[in-house]
């Protein structure tokens, strides 16, 4: 069955004209991922990479670890971005790349055709251009510093990763 969902989310992405959606429900549960660290799901790489703390220095201790806890409330499971970044190695450019997340605290880092960002929460970027990228972030704040929501990015997209101190990501998807 799980080799049968891997094949089916690389036909999907190949051959879909609408773009590709990673869901990250064909990794294994509770799988982790480390700096330096590139994994493949629904038929497409990501890479993990360092994360830059809210005062500006740079860490390689964190993690990514697959989620089953749905705090994206996206369509799948999540992947948890514990103080990395994670790069998005989709068939660039892109025109539009749309994600859901849940954000419970710390900092958010979005970088976009080179541009990096860091900011308290992905909210703050809404309206803004990064790299020449519209960033559209609709979200809500629930218990305290708890942001769920979605992020749409739209315009030429040569190169994207996102990431977070306490960030969960589904359906990220990428359309040509």
């Amino acid at each position: 069955m799980g080799k049968n969902l891997i094949v089916l989310g690389i036909v999907l992405c190949v051959f879909s004209f609408s773009g590709c959606c990673l869901r990250f429900s064909d990794l294994a549960l509770d799988t982790v991922y480390h700096v330096g660290d590139t994994f493949t799901t629904s038929g497409k790489q990501v890479k993990v990479e360092r994360f830059q703390w809210g005062g500006g220095a740079w860490t390689d201790e964190g993690r990514a670890r697959v989620d089953g806890r749905h705090y994206a409330r996206g369509s799948g499971r999540d992947m948890n971005a514990g103080n990395v970044n994670l790069k998005f190695l989709f068939d660039y450019p892109i025109s539009k790349l749309s994600l859901k997340f849940a954000e419970f605290g710390g900092n958010v880092n979005l970088r976009i055709n080179g541009d990096h960002r860091n900011t308290s929460d992905f909210i703050d970027l809404h309206g803004s251009t990064v790299g020449g990228v519209l960033v559209d972030v609709q979200a809500v704040q629930e218990g305290g510093h708890n942001w769920y929501g979605s992020m749409t990015l739209t315009g030429t997209i040569d190169d994207v990763a996102i990431g977070g101190q306490e960030l969960w990501l589904d359906d990220v998807c990428a359309t040509k």
